[in-house]
């Protein structure tokens, strides 16, 4: 199938920043290879309103998602989700591009276990090197390829199914689960991004999380320990800071509008916060992120 894409862009100082979505006749889903003709400059920064998974069969491209960078090694996955900043060498790799939108997929819980991808440490990689996963789900993209030509409400419902199942599978064997989680937990923890995603940005602080979440202090910080590693204030504070470098980098606008737009009641606090987290001060910081663009 081939890829066709609207595009919105938006004019800055700091040059534009495109805004990808898929073409409404497509289903709202693509299957290409890695090397398709993009109908855009996949060779400078941009962002998706839809997921897209990369199968690298062969190696050898690179790519920064939202600052951090990623070798592409043989036989792995890597996703990049809606609003992430992505670019992306191809070099000479080979491969899968698995494109998708949040509508196309039903399930309440495989959306929700979608977006926390946002929340883990190198958080684009689903697996790498392993030949028997991705020949499995290269298989059953295929399948599905069979069903994307065949537009009508039977084959869509199938669509459907199997586009939930390829998800599910990979999640289920991503690098970034721990299926001795129980329930409970998971869902706590799911319920905790899905709230921190709606509310970053009014800079409230961890009892806020726990009074919606009806949970404790405790309950929570155990749960956010043991999946990320990090206290629920740092996993709030990651989020806000990455919505801060987006700004900075790529939006025309100066601090002050940022630190108001972010719930920091001056310049100087939100200041203080990019110099605690970072050690950087806004400036310098903004500097840095142009130099990994280059």
């Amino acid at each position: 199938m081939k890829e066709t894409n609207h595009t919105k862009s938006k004019k800055t100082e700091k040059g534009i920043l495109p805004l990808h979505s898929l073409d409404n006749g497509s289903m709202q889903i693509n299957i290409l290879p890695l090397d398709h003709t993009n109908p855009y400059d996949f060779k400078r920064e941009h962002r998706h309103t839809y997921f897209e998974i990369i199968l690298i069969q062969d190696g050898g491209c690179n790519q920064l998602i939202d600052f951090i960078n990623y070798p592409g090694r043989d036989y792995s996955c890597y996703i990049i989700c809606p609003q992430q900043i992505h670019l992306m060498n191809r070099n000479n790799a080979s491969g899968t591009v698995f494109q998708f939108t949040e509508d196309r997929v039903e399930s309440t819980e495989l959306r929700a276990s979608l977006r926390q991808l946002l929340f883990y440490e190198k958080s684009a990689i689903i697996f790498e090197e392993r030949p028997d996963l991705f020949d499995e789900i290269q298989l059953l993209i295929n399948v599905l390829r069979k069903y994307l030509v065949r537009k009508d409400d039977a084959n869509n419902q199938v669509v459907t199914h199997l586009l939930q199942s390829i998800i599910s599978i990979m999640l289920d064997n991503s690098d970034l689960q721990d299926n001795s989680e129980k329930n409970p937990v998971k869902k706590l923890l799911i319920d905790f991004y899905l709230l921190i995603e709606a509310h970053y940005s009014e800079n409230v602080g961890v009892q806020f999380y726990i009074d919606n979440l009806g949970t404790t202090e405790k309950k929570l910080a155990e749960a956010t320990k043991k999946h990320t590693g990090l206290s629920p204030l740092q996993v709030i504070h990651n989020r806000v800071l990455l919505e801060a470098k987006r700004l900075m980098l790529f939006e025309d606008r100066a601090h002050k509008e940022i630190a108001y737009q972010l719930g920091f009641d001056s310049p100087a606090s939100f200041s203080s916060f990019i110099k605690s987290k970072t050690g950087l001060a806004p400036l310098e910081l903004t500097k840095q992120l142009a130099g990994i663009h280059k």
